[in-house]
């Protein structure tokens, strides 16, 4: 925003200069024609003429080579941006390997794909970044549903228990999250009470590429 206004305020001072340039040079042959001077008079009149449109140029070049400057470091910072951008929907989309702090999350209960599937909003809720289960990342484009025997599948893989989740982002807050007095996993030990939790932070997880096939049968870009 900052090399923007000095952008603009460069081309500003350009224009300016071009103008009184302009206006000096009126003003100058304005002068010539109603003034009557001698040529010794004349001659100096000219000189400074010269001499202002001179230094007016140097100045309007200065100014010139200034904006010209400014405007491809604005191209930079504009390629940074959409690279960053770019890099950033390559994580949502689980295109990409990332890792980071976070927590991982092993459970071993009969639970249910809809379970799950609350248990990963939760995640979210949470502030997870990016998430894994058993291994799979999740994205928004993941299915979590049941195979033909009633198991929780995800993206077409089996999930198998102990169901292991994993989330990056801010260990404290997720896992205050997850297990905090009538939070999910609290209700969820009320609803199983054989189900066990464990819940590990670790400094660097490493979650891998999303299993979930990418691309839009209906949705189009406007054009």
């Amino acid at each position: 925003m900052r090399r923007n206004t000095v952008s603009q305020l460069c081309l500003m001072l350009l224009l300016l200069a071009a103008g009184v340039l302009i206006v000096a040079q009126l003003r100058a042959q304005r002068r010539l024609r109603t003034l009557t001077l001698g040529q010794d008079d004349q001659a100096i009149l000219l000189s400074e003429l010269i001499d202002a449109n001179l230094a007016l140029q140097a100045e309007v070049e200065s100014l010139r080579a200034q904006t010209s400057v400014y405007e491809d470091e604005n191209r930079g910072t504009v390629l940074e941006e959409l690279v960053a951008e770019l890099n950033r929907v390559r994580v949502i989309n689980g295109m990409v390997e990332v890792s980071g702090p976070g927590v991982e999350f092993v459970i071993d209960g009969s639970l249910s794909a809809l379970d799950l599937q609350d248990l990963i909003n939760e995640l979210r809720n949470a502030g997870a970044e990016a998430i894994a289960l058993n291994g799979c990342r999740v994205v928004l484009s993941s299915v979590l549903t049941v195979d033909d025997h009633g198991e929780p599948t995800i993206d077409g893989q089996d999930v198998g228990r102990p169901y292991t989740l994993q989330a990056i982002g801010d260990s404290e807050t997720i896992e205050t999250a997850m297990i905090r007095p009538g939070g999910l996993v609290s209700i969820l030990r009320h609803t199983y009470p054989n189900l066990v939790v464990q819940a590990t932070q670790h400094p660097k997880l490493v979650l891998g590429q999303s299993r979930a096939p990418m691309g839009f049968q209906y949705a189009r870009s406007v054009e």
